[in-house]
C-alpha cells in the first residue's frame, strides 16, 4: 500500500509541475506577443515619421526653390543655422500627419556671399507620441550659369527659324524649351537636351552630338524679370544707378585695384567692385573692359557690348581663375556696331549672359561683310534665339556678321557669378539620419 501512495504522489507532483511549465510558457508567449506587437507598433511609427521627415525635406526644398537666387552665407561666426519652419503641420502618404521644424545652414561663413551648398535639417514628430525622426540633407542649387547655351524659343519674334550650321561649335551643356533647327554639321561637345521630340533639319545634316541628345525632357522656366537682382543692388554692399550708364571695367596691376567706371553723361565716376558683386542699372547699359573679381551687371533695358570683355586671368589658360562676370538684361544683350566690333579681328566676350526680354544678338547682323569669330567664354541664356550673322544655305558659308565659337567655362558648373538666377531645382548631394536627441539648431553637415 505504501508503494501505491508514493506512485500517486509522484503523479500529482508531475501534473503540478506540468501546469507550472504550461503557465510559464503561456506567460512567455503572451510577453513575446506583446513585445512583438510593441516592436511592430514602433516600426510602424518609425516608418510614418520617416515619411513625415521626407515630406518636410521636400517642403523646405520647395521654399528654397522659390528664392530664385543663390544661397548666401550668414556670417563668419555661423552661430546658428536659419530656422525656416517651426512646429509646422505636415502630412505624408498614407494619411499620416504630424509636425516638423526645419533649419537651413549655408555652407559659407561670409555674410551675403554666394554659397554652393546648404544643409537642411528637419525634426518630425506625431502628436502624443514620444518618438521623433531627424533627417539631414546636403543640397545644392542648379544655376542657369551651368549652360553654355539655353533658349526658350529657337525662333525670332517674327517666327523666323534660326539655325545651327556647319562651323558652329558649342563646348558646354545645351538646352532648349523649343525645337532645334540644324543645317549642316555643327558640333556639340557636351550633353544636349530639348523638350521637343526631334530636330528640324533644313537640309543634309550630320550634327555631332558628342555626349548625345535627349528629347522630350521637362521644361525649365526662365525668370520673368531682374527684380531679385535689383533688390540685391539696393543692399549696402551693392551698387544701383538710375538712368542709362556706360560701364568700363578695369584692373590696375600695380595697386591691384579692381574698378568699374560709371558714366551717366556727366563724366565717369570710378567705383570699387561692389562687395556683394551686384551692380544694377535702371535703364540701358554699354559695357567693355577687363574684370578682376566677381561681378553681375543687370539692367531694366538692353545691354550693349561695345568692345572685348575680358578677365584679368583667362580661365582657358589658368583654370584656377576667380574672375567671373554675369550680364542680365530685362531686354536684349547686343554686340554693338562700334568700330572696335566691326574691325576684321575676332571679338571675345568672357561672361555668362542672360537676355530675358528677347535675345543675345548682333546689331545689324545681316549687313556688311563677315566680321570673324565671336568667341564667348561662358554662356548664352536667352528667351528667343538671336542671330549674330547670316550664311548661304547652299554653301553654308558665312555671309554677314559673326561665326560662332562658344566656349563653355567649366567653372560655371558649380561656381556662378554673384546672385545669378537659379533654375528652381534644388539637388540632393548627400543624406543621413541623425540621433533624435541632437540639437538641430546648431548642427552643420
Amino acid at each position: 500500500m505504501k508503494h501505491f501512495h508514493n506512485e500517486r504522489g509522484s503523479a500529482l507532483m508531475a501534473a503540478f509541475w506540468m501546469l507550472v511549465v504550461l503557465l510559464l510558457a503561456g506567460l512567455a508567449s503572451s510577453y513575446i506577443t506583446s513585445t512583438e506587437l510593441s516592436l511592430a507598433g514602433n516600426e510602424r511609427v518609425s516608418a510614418e515619421l520617416f515619411y513625415l521627415a521626407e515630406a518636410a525635406i521636400a517642403q523646405t526644398k520647395k521654399y528654397l526653390d522659390g528664392m530664385g537666387i543663390q544661397f548666401e552665407g550668414t556670417g563668419a561666426a555661423r552661430t546658428a543655422p536659419r530656422m525656416v519652419y517651426e512646429e509646422e503641420p505636415i502630412g505624408a502618404p498614407g494619411g499620416v500627419s504630424g509636425f516638423f521644424t526645419a533649419y537651413v545652414d549655408p555652407k559659407n561663413n561670409q555674410t551675403g556671399k554666394p554659397t554652393k551648398y546648404l544643409a537642411i535639417t528637419v525634426r518630425a514628430w506625431i502628436t502624443n507620441n514620444p518618438m521623433v525622426k531627424v533627417i539631414q540633407e546636403r543640397v545644392g542649387q542648379e544655376n542657369f550659369a551651368r549652360f553654355a547655351y539655353f533658349t526658350d524659343e529657337e525662333t525670332m519674334v517674327s517666327g523666323t527659324e534660326v539655325w545651327f550650321r556647319t562651323g558652329d561649335i558649342l563646348r558646354g551643356p545645351v538646352h532648349s524649351n523649343s525645337q532645334f533647327n540644324i543645317n549642316g554639321d555643327p558640333i556639340f561637345i557636351k550633353e544636349v537636351t530639348t523638350i521637343a521630340p526631334d530636330v528640324n533639319y533644313g537640309g543634309p545634316s550630320n550634327p555631332d552630338f558628342r555626349e548625345g541628345i535627349t528629347f522630350s525632357v521637362n521644361r525649365i522656366e526662365l525668370p520673368t524679370d531682374t527684380d531679385k537682382i535689383r533688390a540685391k543692388a539696393f543692399e549696402p554692399e551693392g551698387l544701383f544707378f538710375s538712368g542709362n550708364a556706360d560701364l568700363t571695367l578695369a584692373f590696375d596691376p600695380v595697386t591691384l585695384f579692381a574698378s568699374v567706371d560709371v558714366d551717366q553723361g556727366a563724366g565717369g565716376v570710378v567705383y570699387q567692385i561692389p562687395d556683394n558683386g551686384v551692380l544694377y542699372v535702371d535703364g540701358d547699359v554699354t559695357i567693355w573692359g577687363t574684370l578682376s573679381g566677381q561681378l553681375t551687371v543687370a539692367c531694366s533695358g538692353d545691354i550693349y557690348i561695345v568692345n572685348d570683355l575680358l578677365y584679368t586671368t583667362d580661365p582657358r589658360v589658368d583654370p584656377e581663375s576667380t574672375d567671373l562676370l554675369g550680364l542680365i538684361a530685362d531686354g536684349n544683350i547686343i554686340m554693338a556696331d562700334t568700330a572696335a566690333n566691326l574691325d576684321a579681328g575676332d571679338e571675345t566676350v568672357m561672361a555668362v549672359m542672360m537676355a530675358l526680354g528677347t535675345s543675345f544678338t548682333a546689331q545689324n547682323y545681316s549687313a556688311g561683310t563677315p566680321r570673324g569669330y565671336l568667341r564667348i567664354i561662358g554662356g548664352v541664356i536667352q528667351a528667343r534665339r538671336g542671330p549674330v550673322g547670316t550664311f548661304n544655305p547652299s554653301t553654308l558659308m558665312l555671309v554677314t556678321g559673326y561665326d560662332k565659337d562658344y566656349v563653355w567655362d567649366s567653372r560655371l558648373a558649380d561656381n556662378p557669378p554673384p546672385s545669378f538666377p537659379t533654375t528652381g531645382k534644388v539637388l540632393t548631394l548627400a543624406w543621413r539620419e541623425m540621433d533624435p536627441s541632437h540639437d538641430i539648431s546648431s548642427d552643420v553637415f
